[in-house]
């Protein structure tokens, strides 16, 4: 009768965990949450379930506009036990183009839609001595990555693998 009830309790508890365990989605929900910002201001560059000290921890990052987000979101409780922001401001080039002007070149590049895609970064950066956006996504197995000029448009890099 004892080992039934001890049976019954360890079945009860590992319930309870699996219900307090935070998803990724959850997560990237409790990050924004954090920084004070909408899923539709933000574009992920980095949401994954890592180990840190023992522990189950969401390792998120992303951006809104050029300000970097990055953060540790604990899996069983939802704390998040890192928080950190950086900014990536850049002077604007004379008559650079929009973050989103870059993104749609990329995408017309491949001839794919934003909907068909899963966006990893969209990031504007200095290479070179030129301002360009990186643009990065996913999609039907494809992995891709562009550098735009920011001033003119143009793609100076671009570079297309198998997702792994």
């Amino acid at each position: 009768m004892r080992k039934l009830f001890v049976l019954a309790l360890a079945i009860m508890m590992a319930g309870v965990c699996v219900l307090a365990e935070i998803d990724l989605e959850g997560a990237k929900k409790i990050a924004l949450e954090r920084a004070g910002v909408t899923a539709e201001q933000a574009v992920f560059t980095k949401a994954y379930l890592d180990e840190d000290d023992g522990r189950q921890e969401y390792e998120i990052e992303f951006y809104v506009d050029q300000t970097e987000y990055e953060m540790d979101v604990d899996a069983a409780t939802g704390e998040v036990n890192d928080f950190e922001t950086e900014a990536h401001a850049l002077a604007a080039a004379n008559g650079q183009i929009t973050e989103d002007q870059a993104k749609q070149i990329a995408l017309a590049k491949v001839g794919l839609k934003e909907e068909s895609v899963t966006l990893k970064k969209v990031k504007l950066d200095e290479d070179d001595g030129r301002t360009v956006y990186e643009v990065e996504f996913t999609a039907a197995g494809m992995e891709y990555e562009f550098d735009i000029d920011a001033a003119t448009g143009e793609i100076v890099k671009f570079e297309a693998e198998k997702d792994d």
